[in-house]
């Protein structure tokens, strides 16, 4: 099969040229290099948008935490069908039962391993492991500059104390860090001072504000907590640009905009792989099934996955650029868009029409 359009992989700058290379190829051949473990819904924080926590009594109403037996068989298959890159989530993935075990063996199974964590409980235990057994890298969301915005935000005392007291084990450790800080209205104050903190640290940092529903059963207030005026100027220069540099070509499918198209795999916390954390399909169970059976079933359902069917008469179709996972935290699923999403896009593409039309018409 051929494809009339270039791949995100191929925009993907910050990689070696001989990694790059290697991603290429596995797009070509639909080979799954990059991959993600959830490996629990579990946290120590209560992040007012997490899209994926859920307390402990809320989780057999979605299923069963796997266990360590069944991580390591995942990830013992998934190896053999080409993964190299893994990024190790949850929740808090330390909160797993099973971490130390879990963590430890997937480490000699030599993966180029990303532990993605609150930084909190990295003491102790914790950290011998990592010193035994050092990720590529850790990504760490840093959500104020305060113990005061962080019981904002997370829900918890001394948040900041003891997630900086982590942060500088990693750097005793001279363990990569890299800081992504989430902005809400809770922690919209302390940008700069976050931004000031990851300078003084010598750490990498960016900073979001697409703050997304869930559509997984988590208790989100994501469209209570979004700073929606700066959202919206960032939507409408999206708008701009996509019409005048790049418009959006409906009869691409949706997961060929996708960067983890044909290349990458999220495993949930129960058991399900897709391609997407914010999705709430397909229901493949790789818990069940052997990985490369699961991963040929993924990459059946991303070809086949189509646009609703009323963005193939919509007048704005080549501004509104979205995506399977946005459609699903904002519309309840993949398969449909809400008035409410389509008319935002709508205003947006009629206050400034008149720039638009010189665009489109070129």
């Amino acid at each position: 099969m051929s494809y009339e359009f270039e791949p995100a992989c191929r925009r993907m700058e910050w990689l070696d040229p001989f990694y790059k290379a290697v991603w290429e190829k596995a797009f070509a051949d639909a080979i799954p290099i990059s991959g993600t473990f959830e490996l629990t819904p579990r946290c120590n924080f209560n992040c007012r948008m997490c899209y994926v926590h859920l307390k402990p009594e809320q989780i057999p109403k979605f299923g069963r935490e796997l266990n360590a037996k069944e991580w390591l068989r995942i990830a013992k298959e998934a190896k053999e069908a080409g993964t190299t890159w893994l990024c190790i989530t949850g929740g808090e993935p330390l909160m797993h039962p099973e971490f130390e075990t879990i963590y430890k063996e997937l480490a000699q199974m030599g993966f180029f391993i990303t532990l993605q964590t609150n930084a909190s409980l990295i003491q102790g235990k914790a950290a011998k492991l990592l010193e035994d057994y050092p990720p590529k890298g850790v990504k760490i969301t840093l959500y104020g500059a305060s113990d005061e915005t962080y019981e904002a935000v997370c829900g918890v005392k001394e948040g900041l104390k003891k997630v900086n007291a982590g942060i500088q084990t990693l750097k005793h450790l001279e363990i990569p860090v890299q800081l992504v800080s989430t902005v809400i209205r809770q922690n919209l104050d302390d940008v700069q001072k976050m931004a000031f903190y990851a300078y003084i640290n010598g750490l990498p940092w960016m900073a979001t504000g697409g703050v997304k529903q869930s559509a997984r059963g988590a208790d989100s207030e994501a469209k209570d907590i979004r700073v929606e005026e700066n959202l919206e100027a960032q939507r409408k220069e999206s708008i701009r640009r996509r019409l005048k540099e790049a418009p959006v070509n409906i009869e691409r499918k949706p997961c060929t905009y996708c960067k983890d198209y044909r290349l990458g795999y999220w495993v949930t916390w129960n058991g399900d792989i897709r391609f997407c954390s914010f999705m709430n399909e397909p229901n493949i169970p790789v818990r069940d099934m052997a990985f490369k059976d699961a991963w040929k079933a993924l990459i059946d359902y991303e070809e086949a996955l189509d646009w609703p069917k009323e963005c193939y008469t919509c007048k704005v179709q080549k501004a509104c650029f979205k995506c399977a996972g946005e459609l699903t935290a904002e519309c309840g699923s993949p398969h449909q868009v809400s008035e409410e999403f389509c008319n935002r896009v709508k205003k947006f593409y009629d206050e400034t029409k008149g720039e638009w039309k010189i665009w489109a018409r070129n």
